[in-house]
């Protein structure tokens, strides 16, 4: 059962398929090369230009709601990579939106749903810096086939 799924009771809570996207505000040799959202893939995480369908969150945000997180983290200074997993507490939201994940440079992770992008000034989440990151040009790629990923995209016809 979803961490979201659990926080509610069945078929009581009207649920809502919002837009998701992962923000890396990781050290510029770290990258999130995968993540997910209760089972949604979010793809790699970056600057917030790849947007993936869907995570489900309910149309009300309500006190205790969490997010199931896992991620992936390569290390292209160092070589190798860590995978992890959190449950995460939901920003309170009172509009539906887009799903943030944010992947903080602490290590901490934020789950923010907003209409409003994160380079707005009145955007609810986290303003921190954003690491313009080009390891492919910076590090050896020799280790990259030892990277972890717990996150594994659906395969065309999966049920």
């Amino acid at each position: 059962m979803s961490a979201l799924a659990a926080c509610q009771s069945p078929g009581k809570e009207p649920t809502f398929g919002a837009d998701l996207t992962g923000i890396d505000h990781l050290a510029d040799y770290l990258s999130v090369s995968d993540f997910s959202v209760n089972g949604a893939w979010g793809a790699q995480a970056g600057k917030g230009g790849r947007t993936t369908c869907c995570a489900v969150i309910p149309e009300k945000w309500h006190p205790g709601l969490k997010a199931h997180v896992k991620w992936s983290v390569s290390d292209w200074k160092h070589g190798g990579g860590d995978a992890h997993e959190a449950d995460v507490p939901v920003d309170q939201y009172s509009k539906l939106g887009h799903m943030w994940v944010h992947f903080l440079a602490d290590g901490s992770v934020r789950v923010v749903v907003s209409d409003i992008g994160p380079y707005a000034t009145d955007y609810p989440g986290p303003h921190d810096l954003i690491p313009q990151k080009h390891p492919w040009d910076d590090y050896p790629q020799s280790w990259v086939k030892k990277r972890p990923s717990l996150v594994e995209p659906a395969s065309e016809g999966a049920e």
